[in-house]
């Protein structure tokens, strides 16, 4: 019972199994318009290195870092690119969120870093139980931050690799007064969705987690 449970939290986000997100085009609206420049990143600060790696999948169909192959979900893409930059953690979201809470680099600042992991909940439900009971079944790589608190990541959608914004100051607005998409959907919309579900990545957010703050994992050698 225990291996089929850990299977079921390493696949909670996998495109083929239970992939969560809304429309067919998942975080990757058909019009992005450009927003203003971004911040300047923490110049050779490892979490540049975590974002850049993370962006360097944007299109591929397969996660590969040395020739070791990843799986293409959303925890799969961390992994990957938290290996990339060798800073290597593996697990589901749920473990890589536990695993930053127990190292003290997890955090709710609503204007995180470059490198920075994202994590969602109630993206999809995974139980099958009707309710919004579905904590950190999702998870994304911050790239950049622009000056107006939206926040492009990376993650696993249903067209694969692609870019995901959020904006936590608003995190309930999908455009702001320009027109731009500031909060990209997050989770598909359903009939059975019982009231109160919320569908964008703002209103999803639970929180941030800053690996490149740890030190390098010992190698086994």
């Amino acid at each position: 019972m225990l291996g089929l449970a850990m299977l079921s939290m390493l696949s909670a986000c996998a495109p083929g199994l239970r992939m969560p997100g809304p429309l067919a085009r998942l975080g990757e609206p058909v019009e992005r318009a450009p927003l203003a420049p971004p911040a300047e990143a923490r110049p050779g600060g490892a979490g540049v290195d975590i974002a850049r790696a993370a962006a360097s999948f944007v299109g591929d169909a397969q996660l590969r870092v040395d020739g070791e192959s990843y799986r293409m979900d959303c925890s799969g893409l961390v992994e990957a690119a938290l290996a990339k930059a060798d800073l290597p953690r593996s697990g589901s979201s749920a473990m890589l969120r536990d695993e930053a809470a127990a190292s003290g680099v997890l955090h709710h600042r609503r204007l995180p870093r470059p490198g920075d992991i994202a994590f969602f909940d109630d993206t999809y439900d995974r139980n099958d139980n009707g309710l919004l009971d579905d904590p950190l079944s999702h998870s994304a790589v911050v790239e950049r931050v622009f000056p107006d608190g939206t926040v492009e990541m990376v993650h696993v959608g249903s067209k694969g690799v692609v870019r995901l914004r959020m904006n936590l100051r608003h995190p309930a607005r999908r455009e702001n007064e320009a027109g731009d998409i500031i909060n990209d959907y997050l989770r598909q919309s359903r009939k059975s969705d019982p009231p109160g579900t919320r569908y964008l990545a703002g209103e999803l957010w639970n929180s941030f987690a800053s690996f490149y703050e740890l030190p390098p994992v010992a190698s086994e050698e």
